[in-house]
């Protein structure tokens, strides 16, 4: 306890974190939320203005944000199903695993914003920088978790079918898949979640969908528009999520 004592001091003071700060930037919040509200709710206007009204270029945001999201998903899954495998301890050499988790654990270390930044630079503005980044940080999170789902699987149907002749291809398919399939689903389920929030990020460095216009309208001090978007991307989260957790339940 002395230990974790002394670890959160030491972070409180190299952060700077100052009791009298958090007291004063109540005002300084409650005037950002002020310039935000009410949400701009409006269908139609005559009043000049940058952008279109908000609920006018919410679908098509939401569309892209869903399929960027998906897609990227889609990709590092794939990825993962391959490299985690092979970078589980107990169905490969030394040489082949070790390399493995040391590759995924550069790409997790590699923020997805980062990412996204290069590929922008690589390929342009538009979607695909995002579904390229949210994919190879998604192969970094899930080929880890899909390694140790393997090494924690129950070794003695592999040992019989080892001791039957199976090959390498036949002991992962039906011996280790059975046991882990379920989790490896529900991880996956668990990255969409988080690679919805994360695409919504991405507008900060050009990539198309809800984040982009985000701040687009935070750019044009348009704040109840952005108000707007940030509502409509906490509810795509939530049915997101919810419909996840339905999911992972029929999975178990």
């Amino acid at each position: 306890m002395g230990t974790l004592l002394a670890i959160l001091v030491w972070c409180w003071v190299g952060t700077g974190m100052s009791t009298h700060d958090l007291i004063g930037s109540g005002p300084r919040i409650a005037d950002f939320f002020d310039r935000m509200l009410p949400p701009d709710l409006t269908w139609t206007t005559n009043e000049p203005r940058p952008f279109a009204p908000p609920l006018k270029i919410a679908w098509t945001a939401v569309s892209i944000t869903l399929q960027i999201s998906v897609l990227g998903t889609a990709i590092g899954f794939v990825l993962a199903i391959v490299l985690g495998f092979l970078a589980a301890e107990n169905l490969t050499p030394h040489w082949v695993h070790h390399p493995l988790k040391i590759a995924l654990a550069l790409l997790r270390s590699i923020p997805v914003i980062l990412l996204a930044l290069l590929f922008v630079t690589a390929v342009g503005l538009g979607a695909v920088p995002g579904v390229l980044a949210i994919g190879v940080h998604s192969v970094g999170m899930l080929g880890k978790l899909f390694a140790e789902e393997v090494e924690g699987a129950d070794e003695g149907v592999w040992e019989a079918m080892d001791s039957a002749g199976a090959n390498w291809f036949q002991k992962v398919r039906y011996a280790i898949w059975p046991q882990v399939a379920a989790q490896i689903y529900s991880l996956t389920l668990f990255r969409l979640d988080m690679n919805i929030r994360e695409s919504a990020v991405l507008g900060l460095v050009g990539v198309a969908g809800l984040g982009l216009w985000i701040e687009n309208y935070r750019r044009a001090f348009d704040y109840p528009s952005v108000a707007t978007l940030v509502i409509v991307t906490m509810m795509v989260v939530l049915i997101v999520e919810q419909l996840s957790i339905q999911v992972r339940r029929r999975l178990k």
